[in-house]
C-alpha cells in the first residue's frame, strides 16, 4: 500500500509539473504575440509602459533634463559643504586657536 501511495503521489506531482510547464509556455506565447503586435503598431516598452515611438524623444529629453538638474544639485551641495567647512576652518583659526 505504501508503494501505491508513492506512485499516486508521483503521478500527481508529474501532472502538476506538466501543467505548470504548459501554463508557463502559454503565458509566454501570449506575451510574445502581444509584444510582436505592439511592435508592429510602433510602440516600445519603456519603464513598464507601452509608448509610441513619437513620444520617446520627448521622454528622453525630459529624463536628460532631470539628470542635469540632479547633477547640478549635487555640485551645489558639494560647494555649500566645502564653503561651510572653509568658513568654520577660518573662524576656528581666527577666534579659537592660539
Amino acid at each position: 500500500m505504501h508503494k501505491k501511495e508513492k506512485k499516486e503521489e508521483q503521478e500527481l506531482l508529474d501532472y502538476i509539473r506538466n501543467y505548470r510547464q504548459f501554463f508557463r509556455n502559454s503565458i509566454k506565447e501570449k506575451l510574445l504575440k502581444d509584444r510582436e503586435e505592439r511592435h508592429k503598431k510602433g510602440e516600445v516598452f519603456l519603464q513598464g509602459f507601452w509608448i509610441s515611438r513619437d513620444k520617446i524623444s520627448n521622454i528622453q529629453k525630459n529624463l536628460l533634463k532631470k539628470g542635469c538638474i540632479v547633477f547640478i544639485e549635487i555640485h551645489i551641495i558639494f560647494i555649500i559643504f566645502a564653503s561651510l567647512i572653509f568658513f568654520l576652518w577660518i573662524s576656528f583659526k581666527r577666534f579659537f586657536l592660539p
